[in-house]
């Protein structure tokens, strides 16, 4: 305690002498920075930055000041003027960071030492380097010192930290290592070297951590023999000095560490980063081992390489792959195959020949299956030829191919070409009972919506269970035949297929074309008994489905219309009319509603009979749904579930002239949908009017 009383007065009295000396402006700066009024003290912290290093003697007093807000003041005013300096003039910002380096000197209190190397961290450069290295000796502040060598980064910054690794010990030693790991200085790559040698276990981890990070050409026998002797990280450490090297271009050094790698790999992980390394190198040296990786027995090698093979650049890149899958066996073969085709080699169309007439079946199969991705004449007429002499498996394989091939031209605009073959395909698939590729036809048809692809389609629509690809090439067609103004016939086919009870994803297509052509899409619904006018309120809350039995409105009303606006939770909802497109009368809700989870909505109806009768709503929910006829609740279904047409069949009585039905839907999450349609006891849909 004496000896601080000592140091605080000697302070104070060098300080008097300072401020005597010092000019009026500067004398009114330090005063208002010791200003009990916030905003004095706030307007010299703005002023105070500019008298830079005239000013930084001054501040120990204030930096140790019993005030706490004027020791925060001060403290800024010395960031500010490190910040600062490091953007002023090479003469500057060495006069700062002499005068910063005064108040690190052991005379000085601890925490204002501190303080300038934390500022010195900011604007230091070389001139800093000695005074700092000899401060890396001092426990007291050797962290801080360290801290600001990192920033400053130079080569005599990183050498400062190698010679002082030289006679560090321990956790300090380790923390000077991993310190010129993050530097990136080759002047720190002997010291690491000489560490990664005789240090213990710890430090020859952080060593060898450090060395990664440098990437040094140097490091790679070192880095070698630490994996051998299971130095922990040294592995990573020799694939990140390889990648390093790559990017400063040093190829046959990086080649060099990567092949060191691949030997010492143990596990599958450390296989696939080193064939990765490789293949990144793109030397010729780099190609036959990564070929024989193809045959690895771990799958994920096997995958690797393959990537690699894929990102591999060389100026000889195709001869090298030829002269590669010359001398590979059957299984590197195929997988060359392949790769070959994604890359888009020139050779590929003369492997692919030579392999389709190979007597390894894998391999022959395999060039087959590849053929389809090129658009090539020649390929096509082997693909051809397998398909009529081939065995089952054969034709297989190349009938699905001669069809990617059809669809691959059709996608650059050979329509007619792609039409062909896709009917020639499309026979073949049928002879053959082949069901799959006999859709993929019909996909590839849909696909061009060609109108002289009807007649072959309608083929398929005339079964007793058309195929989905059928009735989605036939829409396709119809929407071709929109397009050219053929609207007559275009409209024929969407009512054909209509008849045919289409899928209902092909349904709502159709009805979208219908109303472009100013057809009403609704018409088709109706003609099934579905009602297709429907006035709409919503979202409602429905949390925990609790909406179900919560009346937002007179349920019961014969005319909820009459209230044209309906307040729920402080929002003002508004009935709004839609119009049902899809052909099987189901309304989306989530069309029409932002929020669509956790909710409800009100559906309301009007529809005219000339007669009163016994009839039957067949109600369809997703979720829960009730309903009222005519004010009065006829049916209820409070559970969750997916939408299906006819779902529920109610039994009602409807009455001569307007009928009025309203619903409430619930919805939890999913789906959100309904559908009403009106028939009689048999079953037949009941012809009605729209009020």
């Amino acid at each position: 305690m004496r000896v601080w009383s000592v140091i605080c007065v000697s302070l104070a009295f060098a300080v008097q002498i300072a401020f005597a000396q010092t000019s009026p402006e500067l004398q009114t700066v330090l005063q208002q920075l010791q200003s009990e009024d916030n905003a004095t003290r706030l307007q010299a912290m703005e002023r105070a930055p500019e008298f830079g290093a005239a000013i930084i003697p001054h501040l120990p007093p204030l930096l140790t000041h019993k005030d706490w807000r004027i020791q925060r003041a001060a403290q800024i005013v010395l960031e500010s003027i490190a910040t600062r300096a490091a953007k002023l003039s090479a003469k500057e910002r060495s006069e700062t960071v002499h005068s910063l380096l005064t108040l690190t000197k052991p005379a000085q209190p601890l925490a204002v030492r501190k303080l300038a190397l934390n500022a010195i961290a900011i604007c230091g450069g070389d001139e800093a380097v000695p005074t700092l290295s000899t401060l890396l000796k001092d426990e007291q502040v050797r962290e801080d010192a360290l801290n600001a060598l990192k920033q400053i980064g130079s080569p005599a910054a990183a050498k400062a930290v190698a010679d002082a690794a030289s006679t560090a010990k321990g956790d300090w030693l380790r923390a000077l290592l991993a310190t010129l790991g993050e530097m990136g200085r080759p002047e720190g790559v002997p010291a690491l070297l000489t560490m990664l040698k005789v240090g213990d276990a710890q430090t020859k981890s952080v060593a060898a951590i450090s060395l990664g990070r440098i990437g040094d050409a140097r490091a790679i026998p070192a880095l070698t023999s630490a994996v051998q002797q299971g130095v922990p990280f040294a592995y990573d450490a020799l694939i990140r000095t390889g990648e390093l090297l790559l990017q400063r271009k040093q190829t046959s050094s990086a080649v060099t560490a990567f092949e060191q790698a691949l030997k010492l790999a143990r596990t599958e992980h450390e296989k696939c980063a080193a064939l990765i390394g490789l293949g990144k190198t793109g030397t010729a040296k780099a190609l036959p081992v990564l070929v024989d990786a193809l045959d690895a027995p771990e799958a994920t090698v096997r995958g690797a390489a393959r990537e690699a093979l894929l990102a591999y650049r060389h100026p000889d890149a195709s001869r090298g792959f030829t002269q590669m899958f010359q001398r590979a066996n059957l299984t590197e073969k195929a997988e060359l195959l392949r790769i070959l085709v994604e890359r888009g080699e020139p050779n590929v169309v003369k492997l692919l020949q030579q392999s389709a007439s190979s007597p390894n079946e894998e391999l022959r199969l395999t060039a087959l299956e590849l053929m389809g991705r090129i658009d090539d004449l020649t390929l096509e007429r082997t693909l051809w030829e397998a398909i009529l002499k081939g065995d089952k498996k054969t034709k297989t394989i190349a009938l699905r191919s001669y069809l990617q091939l059809a669809e691959l031209r059709a996608r650059k605009g050979k329509s007619e070409l792609a039409r062909s073959m896709f009917e020639q395909g499309l026979k073949v698939a049928e002879r053959d009972d082949l069901t799959e590729l006999r859709n993929l036809a019909l996909s590839g048809l849909a696909l061009l919506g060609d109108p002289r692809s009807l007649p072959t389609v309608r083929r398929y629509l005339e079964q007793p269970e058309p195929p989905y690809y059928a009735f989605a090439a036939a829409v396709a067609i119809a929407n071709n035949l929109a397009r050219e103004g053929r609207k007559e016939e275009a409209v024929a086919l969407l009512q054909d297929l209509f008849v045919m009870r289409m899928p209902r994803d092909l349904g709502i297509q159709a009805a979208q074309i219908l109303s472009r052509l100013g057809e009403d899409p609704s018409a088709i619904p109706r003609r099934a008994g579905f009602i297709v006018r429907w006035w709409l309120l919503g979202p409602l809350p429905n949390p925990d489905n609790r909406a179900f039995d919560q009346a937002f409105i007179d349920e019961t009303a014969t005319n909820p219309l009459q209230l044209e606006t309906v307040r729920v939770d402080n929002r003002l909802l508004r009935w709004r009319e839609i119009r049902v497109l899809d052909p099987q009368g189901v309304v989306d809700l989530r069309q029409f509603f932002r929020q669509t989870e956790w909710v409800a909505c009100y559906a309301y109806t009007e529809f005219v009979v000339d007669n009163e009768m016994e009839a039957e709503l067949r109600v369809g929910s997703d979720d829960s749904v009730k309903v009222w006829l005519n004010g009065k609740l006829v049916h209820q279904f409070g559970g969750m579930r997916g939408l299906s047409v006819d779902q529920d069949r109610v039994r009602v009585r409807l009455q001569k002239g307007v009928n009025r039905l309203l619903l409430k839907v619930t919805q939890g999450g999913g789906g959100w949908e309904f559908c009403v349609r009106l028939v009689d006891l048999q079953g037949s849909p009941i012809a009605y009017r729209e009020q």
